[in-house]
Formats: structure tokens, C-alpha cells, sequence
């Protein structure tokens, strides 16, 4: 009859192959951030966009009222890899058909904020960072 490893060995190996396996997953930077003007308000409105300059994958998400975002990829599932992204934020903000009590959605972003050639914005996501991304606009395009 064969030598056989005993049931409690090969119980341990996979036990072992479990978590060394599952602790060599793929790096994730962070997915969370704040988009904030350069006198420290937030952007109360809109939308920010992240394309990898490695692939041109995009990685988006709606800005919340207090500046915050959580990006998701063409997919929905939340998550932007590590890497150097250009960005771009875009609002619209529509007015017309408002009171003027209701208007107050704080500084307006400028357009050039909208449009990858012109935005200038560009965000590193560090492997294993748990820092939140920060994205700082100028209040005017001056």
C-alpha cells in the first residue's frame, strides 16, 4: 500500500494556499475622493470622470453635495485601479425655471473643467493608498 498524506495535512495545504492566494490579490488604489475650489468650498453639483492615461479606461461618478465622489467603473462595480489618470468635472446647472432662493448651488465650474484637452487636471491613484483622491479647481478660468 502507497504512503498517503493524512487527511489533516491536506487540510492545512489548503488552508494555506487559501490565504496566501487570496492575500496576492491585484494592488487597488483608493476609488473615493472630494472635488473641492481653490478657496477650500466643494463642488455642490455634477459629475467627475477619470481616464487611465496607461488604457483609457474610465472610472466615474455623480459629486455629492458636500464635494464627495466614489468612482465605478463602465460596468457600475466600484473601484479605480492604481495609476495616472487625467480628469475631467463637468456641471450643468440649470436655473431657469428656479426661484431665486433656489439658485444657490455655490461657485459655478468654469467649462474648461469639462473637456479632457483643456481641464489640466491630472490625479495619480498610489497602489495601496486608502488617502482619498483630491481634485482642486480655480474659481475662474483666469
Amino acid at each position: 500500500m502507497k504512503d498517503c498524506l493524512p487527511l489533516k495535512t491536506i487540510f492545512g495545504i489548503a488552508i494555506a494556499l487559501t490565504i496566501l492566494v487570496s492575500g496576492c490579490g491585484s494592488p487597488v488604489g483608493t476609488y473615493e475622493g472630494r472635488v473641492l475650489f481653490d478657496d477650500g468650498s466643494p463642488v455642490q453639483s455634477g459629475s467627475v470622470e477619470f481616464r487611465s492615461l496607461a488604457d483609457g479606461s474610465r472610472y466615474a461618478s455623480r459629486i455629492a453635495a458636500d464635494g464627495k465622489f466614489a468612482l465605478t467603473d463602465q460596468d457600475g462595480d466600484v473601484g479605480c485601479p492604481p495609476g495616472d489618470y487625467e480628469v475631467v468635472v463637468v456641471q450643468i446647472v440649470l436655473t431657469e425655471d428656479l426661484a431665486a432662493e433656489a439658485h444657490d448651488h455655490g461657485h459655478t465650474v468654469p467649462r474648461r473643467y469639462a473637456d479632457y484637452y483643456t481641464s489640466g487636471l491630472r490625479v495619480t491613484n498610489a497602489k495601496d493608498s486608502e488617502l482619498p483622491l483630491s481634485i482642486t479647481l480655480e474659481t475662474s478660468d483666469g
